[in-house]
């Protein structure tokens, strides 16, 4: 079983040799990855089987946690994860279907819903209908209109094989979410659009993995807001904007991975 601080420590590690960003946001998202990289048929990813479950990692700027994920639940090389960001390396900074076992290219923030709805659509399409489709969104990402343009889309169809996970850290950026685009209730606008919300702690390892078995059940189309931490983990990058975009100092990373031996220990 994979154990999340590990995840995290291997995020750290990537970020500190590439002198990369993105620590917030790919710390705040490390449970929910894992809870749904658990609920997939790994082999059936790895062979790029027509019938395969498919992630999608909207909030492509978390590819760190992606890639540790992927490395964690054995589809990718720890070599190649060595390689993150640097010079001719496949694992740039944002998401890359480049990448074996990654399904689509992100970034662009608003991206990615929209290719998830149509491949919940292509799956059902084919009789594939014990396929699921998982998207994984960050919320200030829900800013965009192609998001909710998506949600429509997937309603009229009512694709409940159509699994969408926000990562609610409630920092747009290096802003606060509400300084932004105020989203609340949250909940309420996504019921509006024929979803039924459900909100856990999206540090509950079990609780994501929980609600995630519900919507297995496609009794409803599902909507998991996932309330995180930005920087979940090391003590001076929670819930500061600033790491956003922040490197690690040397001091800075020994202090993190301190910080999370000592959550691994305890």
């Amino acid at each position: 079983m994979v154990r999340p601080n590990e995840v995290r420590k291997t995020i750290i590690e990537m970020l500190y040799r590439a002198r990369a960003s993105h620590l917030g946001p790919c710390l705040s998202v490390v449970e929910m990855l894992a809870a749904v990289y658990d609920a997939v048929d790994l082999a059936a990813i790895r062979d790029r089987r027509p019938d395969r479950d498919r992630v999608i990692v909207s909030k492509g700027h978390c590819a760190a946690a992606v890639y540790a994920t992927l490395m964690h639940h054995g589809l990718l090389d720890s070599a190649l994860a060595e390689t993150y960001c640097r010079d001719g390396s496949l694992l740039a900074g944002h998401v890359s279907h480049a990448v074996a076992c990654v399904e689509h290219s992100t970034g662009a923030l608003g991206h990615g819903l929209p290719v998830a709805a149509g491949c919940a659509l292509g799956l059902r399409a084919r009789g594939f209908d014990w396929s699921n489709v998982y998207c994984i969104l960050g919320d200030g990402e829900l800013q965009e209109g192609s998001v909710w343009e998506a949600l429509m889309l997937a309603a009229h169809n009512r694709l409940t094989n159509l699994v969408v996970l926000v990562d609610n850290n409630r920092i747009s950026s290096i802003r606060r979410t509400a300084e932004v685009i105020d989203l609340s209730p949250l909940e309420e606008r996504f019921a509006a659009f024929g979803y039924r919300p459900l909100t856990v702690d999206g540090h509950d390892l079990p609780a994501v993995r929980k609600a995630i078995g519900a919507s297995r059940r496609r009794e409803w189309m599902s909507a998991l807001i996932c309330n995180t931490v930005k920087g979940r983990g090391v003590p001076f990058a929670e819930d500061d904007p600033i790491w956003h975009y922040r490197t690690l100092s040397q001091e800075q990373y020994r202090r993190a991975l301190d910080a999370l031996e000592e959550t691994v220990a305890a």
